[in-house]
């Protein structure tokens, strides 16, 4: 399972942020990866580093044979990011696998 995901840009966080960020991307990619099969590309970013907020975003791509799957979504929390993007995505491979099937 681990294997078919790549996540980019870690070297900007934290080592919590990155055990959190790895965390929510295995679990919530276990329930998608159920649907649909590809590898996960997800990048991850950090803005505003040197503030006292930062805000996170993320971009993420599942490539299958048939077809390619990009979500991105941003927030000021990062699980809240986190998930927000992988909702997305869920939601995406649905869509796709509900008009294929008609």
């Amino acid at each position: 399972m681990k294997e078919n995901i790549t996540i980019k840009g870690l070297d900007q966080f934290e080592d919590n942020e990155i055990a959190k960020i790895k965390e929510l991307t295995y679990s919530n990619f276990e329930k998608i990866s159920r649907d649909i099969k590809g590898d996960l590309v997800l990048h991850a970013k950090k803005h505003n580093k040197d503030g006292d907020r930062a805000k996170y975003s993320f971009h993420a791509k599942i490539q299958t044979p048939d077809n390619l799957i990009n979500v991105e979504d941003t927030d000021w929390l990062l699980s809240t990011a986190l998930h927000k993007t992988m909702n997305k995505l869920k939601n995406s491979v649905h869509h796709k696998l509900k008009n294929e099937s008609i």
